[in-house]
């Protein structure tokens, strides 16, 4: 921005601020020399006299301009910087909108991939909590029934937002893919052991570094209702199996007993759904369930999720408590009641990270 010094020498912001500056410093010393400074008596030239009485109030009169000048362009420049700070904005507002309206757009596209409740069985009763952090989320939930069986998974992908939610896009387009490319039933360690083939194939992470940390924590069940025999797989994530007696101890399974109630633990095998260092076959357990037995499939956010009075993470063992305390209700209650929880344990901190959670009762 270009400036006039005095009306009429154009000049530079930068060179207005120090010619004033100069100019301002030199009057301002001269006016105070001025009227410190008085006329000896021994002097009678008239002119000098003069001088002597007046040129201090001149100089504080340029003083005064000076200041006046400096300030009227101070004042150009603030509602200059104002102007473009508020264009700034808008167009900062803008561009928010424009990725908003994106993202809720993807976020269609992601609920669309995510598959319809009625491919489960009619009669069976079950819940899905999904609260993304963001609009989309890295959480997913995917199920089907191929082979007279009924395959259910629960995924927790690498990242939130929209990072996230590209994973889990390309989670949920492998998975479909495994099934439709197999001719035979196919056990859930198999079904991990090939989407981590698919992830690592499609991510290229045997020769990016870049994407050495994306990858999927999985829990998959299969389902068959007319043996009421569960298979289960997982990557990284546990499920949790609430029954009346304890009779899962031949699993590898950690408990939680709260009056005729045992939460069962099953625990998973300690890799991810991507490249890891440890890169064994998946295993897979094989549990028979009773009516009224119910899984919980989950990612991490909600033992992850910070609050209460010190403002800590829930943990795992609150998570327990939690289920275990609502198992008198059905689990449509139940959904309802882990919601009321989850804001009331949060309070004014914000949400983590995406929370998924599903419950399905035999």
């Amino acid at each position: 921005m270009k400036l006039r010094i005095f009306g009429f020498i154009t000049i530079s912001k930068n060179q207005f601020v120090f010619i004033q500056t100069v100019l301002f410093a030199f009057f301002f010393f001269l006016t105070i020399f001025f009227f410190s400074w008085s006329v000896p008596e021994y002097v009678d030239d008239s002119l000098i006299i003069f001088h002597g009485k007046y040129l201090k109030y001149l100089s504080l009169v340029i003083s005064f301009l000076i200041v006046v000048e400096t300030q009227h362009y101070l004042n150009k420049l603030i509602a200059k910087q104002l102007e473009i700070n508020e264009r700034q904005k808008k167009q900062i507002k803008l561009q928010n909108d424009e990725i908003l309206e994106s993202i809720h757009f993807a976020s269609y596209i992601q609920d669309a991939l995510l598959p319809l409740p009625s491919k489960l069985p009619s009669n069976l009763e079950y819940f899905i909590y999904n609260k993304p952090r963001n609009i989309v989320s890295g959480d997913f939930y995917w199920f089907t029934e191929k082979f007279e069986k009924t395959y259910i998974v629960a995924s927790d992908c690498t990242g939130h937002g929209v990072p996230g939610a590209f994973m889990s896009v390309l989670g949920i387009s492998s998975l479909n893919d495994i099934f439709l490319e197999s001719k035979t039933e196919l056990s859930t360690d198999q079904i991990l052991n090939r989407l981590r083939e698919k992830v690592i194939s499609s991510l290229s992470q045997e020769n990016q570094d870049g994407f050495a940390e994306a990858g999927m924590d999985l829990t998959i069940i299969k389902i068959d209702f007319r043996t009421m025999q569960v298979e289960f797989s997982g990557a990284k994530n546990p499920i949790f199996i609430v029954s009346e007696k304890e009779k899962l101890a031949s699993v590898n399974s950690v408990t939680t007993i709260k009056g005729d109630k045992v939460l069962h633990q099953i625990k998973s095998d300690k890799m991810p759904i991507g490249i890891h260092l440890k890169m064994a076959p998946f295993t897979k357990k094989t549990m028979q369930l009773e009516h009224g037995d119910i899984i919980y499939m989950f990612s991490d956010g909600f033992a992850d999720q910070m609050g209460g009075k010190l403002g800590k993470k829930l943990l795992i063992k609150r998570f327990k408590e939690l289920l275990l305390n609502i198992q008198k209700y059905p689990l449509n209650t139940q959904k309802e009641i882990v919601d009321k929880f989850l804001t009331q344990w949060k309070g004014e901190i914000e949400q983590t990270d995406d929370i998924l959670l599903m419950g399905i009762k035999f």
